[in-house]
Parts: C-alpha cells; structure tokens; sequence
C-alpha cells in the first residue's frame, strides 16, 4: 500500500515545481474577447496526450470545429498509441503523435507551425498536456482551469459544476468559447483495407446469419479492475450451451497466451478471434449484436460506433465515463465479489433477445 504521507510530499513538490515553472514563463497573454471571433483563427492545436477511451471521446471536439467553421486547419496531439485510432478522419488536418520518450521532437514541430488557437481537453490536470500548451506558441489557450496551470491558459473553463460525461465536458471547452452547435457523438472513420478485412472476417466466422453474436473483452489493464475470468467463462459456457449465439473473444496485446489457456479450459469454446487495430476492433463491434468488457478503451469504440454494450464497472465515475448507446447496461461490481454470472447472463440474453 502507497504511503499517505510520502503521497501528499509528492503532491506538493509537483505543485511547488508547477508555480516554478509558472514564474519562469510569465503571464499569458491577455485574454481575448468572448465569444471568440474565429474569422482571424487559422491553425488550431486539440491536445489530448492520453489513452484510448480519452482520445475516442474528443472526435466530437474536431467534428464540431470543422464543421462550424470550415476554413479551419485542425492538428490534434495526441499519444503516439493513439494516434491511428485518428487516421482517415476528414475534420483533421494533422496529427502530431507524441512520443513520451522523445518529447523534444514535438516541442520542435509544435513550434514551427505557430498556431492561434490552442485547446486543452484534460479536466484533470495534466502536465504533460500543459507542457505541449506551452509549446504550441498559441496566443489564445484554453483549457481547464486548475492552480497549477492557471498561468498557462488565458480562457479558463471552471472544474466545478454537476458530473457530464466526457464527451461533454470536452466540448465544454467549445462552449466557453462562445460555440453553440455542437456534436456530440464521437466518431471514427475507416479506409477500404479496414472495411474488406473486417467483411472478411465475418464471412470466415459467422457461419450462421441466424444466430446473434457476442463480442466479449475479457482483458483489462490492471488486474484489479477487470470482472473475474472464471465468471466470464461461466456466462459463455451458459451462452453457447443455447446453440442460439456464438461468442467471439478479442484480445489485446500481450493477452493471447493468458486467453488461449483460458478457453482451451471451456468445455464450450468461443472463437477466438486474430489480434486487430483498435478501428479494427470498432469496425468489428459495428457488426457484433453486443459487447461483453470491463470498463476499458474498447467500451468507448462500441460508443463511436453506436453499439451496445454491456459494461462491468470496478472503477470509475460510470456518469462520466460510461457507454453511451442508450441499449447498453452497466453493471457494478467495486470491492468485492457481488457481480454474479447469472445476473450477467440474464441481462445479456435480454439484449441479445433469445429467449
């Protein structure tokens, strides 16, 4: 277990470190008048150096700019992992995709490209995002408003107000600049190669149209925040005892050995299927019946794609980060062993409509 007290020195060293380097840079600049004028904007920077769900759920933010205004050149920064889940996306001029090992590299990109506009997702404070904010050169910076940034940003959007999801607390940011037609819902776009190999796919394993199919994602990033595997084998044994759906598991990387053992322990076995992109993995759920996960990246592509999801929460703010097709289902199980397969199983054969 952490300790409290080296905890809370950390804490404040960190902040002691940020008002350090707050005094080195200066002020921003003044603030512009609100609501912006963006006849004078060309060059945009969205900045979301974060994981997958976080970067699925800030399309809505390119989608709403492009769209209101046009003429707009949009770069996004975001983690060098994430960066493909962005590509083919037509409201994205550019994507600088960060390398948390060689940070200069984008500090000289951002530089040379010297933006007007410089838009901060994170409601958390985020170094690493505040240091690229810096680093845009931009005149007008926005994000969230917390004491160990407020110098970085000259349009400060308030933490405080009632709990949103993501995806609006993200275009929250639009709203304090004076946007009113916003679009909420994110959004992925996919080149020919993904589309044939996915059609692909389904021509190999859904050898029968008739049945419905279960995608299930068993793996989390952490242990501790995933359902237990022997619960998720009990409800496909149960499922594909029916002979009504066929269950397809995905893996991430670094999971296929632990996932191979486990089904080769089922008397019943899913189809196991090959390791896929993350858009390959959306374009899959968008011809699944339902998603089976954990609260992790892969319920947000089942949002992207407006897919139901049945989603087991064993962390996290479910008003915020939940799935957000209005036939998914959250199912909670915090700290202990409450979340029966039975109940799992009866609200899935409910979204799968078999009985």
């Amino acid at each position: 277990m952490a300790n409290p007290t080296l905890h809370a020195i950390e804490k404040k060293a960190k902040q002691l470190l940020w008002k350090l380097i707050g005094a080195c840079a200066g002020k921003a600049p003044s603030p512009p008048n609100l609501p912006l004028d963006f006849a004078h904007i060309n060059k945009v920077l969205v900045i979301r150096p974060d994981r997958l769900g976080d970067v699925v759920l800030s399309t809505p933010v390119y989608e709403t700019l492009k769209k209101v205004f046009p003429h707009l050149y949009i770069s996004v920064l975001v983690d060098s992992a994430q960066a493909e889940i962005l590509a083919d996306n037509p409201n994205i001029s550019r994507i600088f995709a960060f390398d948390p090992r060689q940070p200069l590299n984008i500090f000289r990109q951002l530089r040379d490209e010297h933006f007007d506009l410089a838009l901060t997702l994170n409601k958390t404070f985020s170094a690493t995002a505040t240091f690229f904010t810096l680093c845009s050169g931009a005149k007008i910076r926005i994000g969230y408003d917390h004491k160990e940034n407020a110098w970085a940003h000259n349009i400060r959007v308030s933490v405080q107000g009632p709990p949103r999801h993501e995806t609006e607390n993200n275009l929250e940011i639009l709203r304090a600049l004076g946007i009113e037609e916003l679009h909420s819902q994110p959004q992925l776009y996919f080149n020919p190669t993904e589309t044939q190999k996915i059609a692909g796919i389904m021509r190999e394993y859904h050898t029968s149209p008739d049945q419905k199919v279960l995608l299930v994602k068993s793996g989390t990033r952490i242990a501790k925040w995933g359902w237990s595997v022997e619960k998720f084998k009990t409800v496909i044994e149960q499922l594909l005892e029916s002979d009504k759906t066929q269950v397809w598991m995905v893996n991430g990387p670094g999971e296929e050995a632990e996932l191979k053992a486990t089904i080769a322990s089922m008397q019943r076995k899913p189809q196991l299927l090959p390791l896929l992109s993350a858009k390959e993995l959306a374009l899959l759920i968008q011809e699944c019946d339902v998603l089976l996960c954990n609260h992790t990246g892969i319920m947000h592509l089942a949002s992207a794609v407006d897919k139901p999801a049945c989603v087991i929460f064993k962390h996290g703010e479910i008003k915020r980060w939940g799935p957000l097709n209005s036939a998914s289902v959250v199912l909670e199980e915090r700290d202990d062993d409450s979340l029966s397969p039975d109940t799992v199983l009866d609200i899935l054969l409910k979204m799968l409509n078999t009985h």
